[in-house]
């Protein structure tokens, strides 16, 4: 496994603190670990390569030790400003701090460096959710556009969808989140799990 499939096994796995992930095709039955990148070469006097640095930040944020894997990715955008991956990270860490408007800042910058890449715009949703509902929804919208098979961001634009008064849309958003999983349909609001039509229905043939 090559190191962005390393890295994106976090990257999927990071948004499981909120309950969902991001990643709408199948994530690894258990993220991939390289032992041999534990070792920090800085120490020996090496300078540390980024791929080197990325792998060691991975490695660390895997196992829990987010205090160490925050050092290294930090160093890795000391090196690299414009490292989405590690950009990414911090602000996941950040993220599960509850440090709000620091993971809003390092998702920026991993987005300044690709405008698409989906984690860092759901996990950035994700965080807006509660103070600025506009604004995810208008980012769930743009994480759907760049794939529409990501049924976890179409569940959570459903629900904002429905608080914001906007029941059609999110009856759409529903249907399509429960077409692309079925297991999510528990997690949809029960007046949405059926058409109008079939509600009718069933009302009639009382």
């Amino acid at each position: 496994m090559d190191m962005r499939q390393i890295f994106g096994s976090l990257a999927c796995g990071a948004v499981l603190l909120t309950g969902v992930t991001a990643c709408s095709d199948k994530p690894a039955e258990k993220p991939q670990t390289n032992n041999a990148g534990n070792t920090d070469k800085s120490n020996g006097g090496t300078e540390t390569k980024p791929e080197d640095l990325l792998k060691l930040g991975v490695e660390q944020g895997q196992a829990g030790n987010f205090d160490a894997a925050k050092v290294t990715f930090e160093k890795l955008v000391d090196a690299e400003a414009d490292n989405k991956f590690a950009w990414f990270n911090l602000g996941y860490i950040a993220q599960s701090r509850n440090q709000a408007d620091e993971a809003i800042n390092n998702y920026d910058k991993a987005l300044a460096a690709d405008a698409n890449y989906k984690p860092a715009l759901y996990n950035k949703a994700i965080v807006l959710e509660g103070k600025a509902p506009t604004t995810a929804i208008d980012i769930y919208r743009k994480v759907v556009s760049i794939d529409d098979k990501s049924s976890t961001a179409y569940l959570r634009l459903g629900m904002l969808l429905s608080q914001s008064g906007e029941d059609a849309a999110a009856r759409d958003a529903f249907k399509t989140a429960i077409r692309l999983d079925k297991g999510l349909t528990s997690a949809v609001p029960a007046k949405y799990r059926t058409t109008p039509a079939a509600r009718s229905s069933t009302s009639a043939g009382r």
